[in-house]
Order: C-alpha cells, then sequence, then structure tokens
C-alpha cells in the first residue's frame, strides 16, 4: 500500500469511526456569546492540514471542530518487506462556554466499542455561560478515538502496532499548554504497519 492510499484510508476511517461518535460546536468567529446561534456537526476529518475556509470542499462545514490526519514518520525495512509509520491525530475543538443542553456527558455502556457513550446534557439550565470548561469536549474527542484505537486491531487495511504505546496530550508551547481560548488543542499518536510495496526492477538492458 502506497503512503498516499495510507493517509486516504485512515482519514476516512476516523471519520467513520472516531468522527461520527460525537458532534461539537461550531465555532462562529463574529459572536461567542449568548446570541449565539448554537450549532453541532460530526468533526471533519483532513488529511495532513487542516484547510482554510476558503479551501474546503463543498461538504465540509467548517475547519473546526476536526481531526488533522498526520503521517510523522516512517520507516522501511528493506529486508523483511515491512513499513512502519507514526501517526498523529491531531484533534481541535470550539466552545466558549455552557449552552444548555449542548454538554456531551460520558455514560457507561458495555454495547460500545470503549465501553462509554455519549449523550447531550439535559440540564434545564437556558442561559448562555461563558467559561473555560471547553477543554472537556476536548478530551471527550480524545477518549472516543483512543478507545476506536484500542479497540482496533486492524483498520483501514493497516495493524496498529501494540508494541508500540499510543501516546496523548495537549499541544504545548516550550512547555505550556497552548491557551487560544475559545479552541482547545490535542494530539493522539500511534504506529501502524504494513508490507512494503513491491518496486519493479528497473530495466539497464538498453543502456548496454
Amino acid at each position: 500500500m502506497t503512503t498516499k492510499q495510507i493517509i486516504e484510508n485512515l482519514t476516512q476511517w476516523v471519520s467513520e469511526n472516531i468522527c461520527s461518535k460525537i458532534e461539537l460546536k461550531v465555532p462562529d468567529d463574529y459572536q461567542d456569546g449568548g446570541d449565539y446561534n448554537l450549532v453541532n456537526k460530526n468533526p471533519e476529518a483532513f488529511p495532513l492540514y487542516v484547510p482554510a475556509k476558503d479551501r474546503l470542499a463543498p461538504t465540509a462545514v467548517a475547519p473546526i471542530p476536526s481531526v488533522c490526519v498526520q503521517l510523522m514518520e516512517g520507516s522501511d525495512d528493506i529486508r523483511n518487506h515491512s513499513r512502519t509509520m507514526k501517526i498523529r491525530l491531531s484533534l481541535s475543538t470550539w466552545n466558549p462556554g455552557h449552552h444548555a443542553g449542548d454538554n456531551m456527558i460520558p455514560v457507561e455502556d458495555p454495547t460500545v466499542l470503549g465501553g462509554y457513550k455519549y449523550i447531550r446534557d439535559d440540564s434545564p439550565e437556558d442561559e448562555y455561560q461563558r467559561n473555560s470548561d471547553g477543554w472537556k469536549d476536548l478530551y471527550n474527542f480524545q477518549d472516543i478515538a483512543l478507545a476506536a484505537l484500542e479497540g482496533s486491531q486492524i483498520i483501514a487495511g493497516v495493524r496498529v502496532d501494540s508494541s508500540v504505546p499510543i501516546t496523548y496530550g495537549p499541544f504545548t508551547e516550550d512547555g505550556e499548554i497552548w491557551d487560544f481560548y475559545p479552541y482547545w488543542f490535542g494530539w493522539v499518536c500511534f504506529t501502524i504497519s504494513c508490507g512494503v510495496p513491491e518496486k519493479k526492477t528497473a530495466s539497464y538492458s538498453d543502456l548496454l
């Protein structure tokens, strides 16, 4: 499988197995208070880079919330015909505060992957409350990604390398967590393995 195929297949898998499991707030850069018209959508999945608003595909709602599937490092063992790749899922969410009924609450459910499903808070409060609890959306999102990865040996036609720990956390700079309120950013890293695509042997007969 080529690098292009792996990234495209992983992006599709992320869309179907992670993004479809949660709805998050769609940002409005011009309104983030009580007058904001709350819209919740499944996050988008993008390969390699998150596009700007003017470069979104017609089917994409917004650049955020989203998962960006990124190849961080790869290695090919030619002798054993094996390939390993370190993949990072970059997660992004937006949440300026509490709108009645918009919080996602994890509820134990042994019938679903990871043992939890997420339902909306049915709090009777109807007034908008600006706060810094938006990080909860990010980590609910991250937990869904972890459950999907840890519950699967094969994803998108490649194997999750169980000998390498899955790592995760917030994005940081100089040891400090990014603070771009009301945007929230985190990542999940894992390693996949597959076979090295066969390469045709070059012919040098014309040069002799």
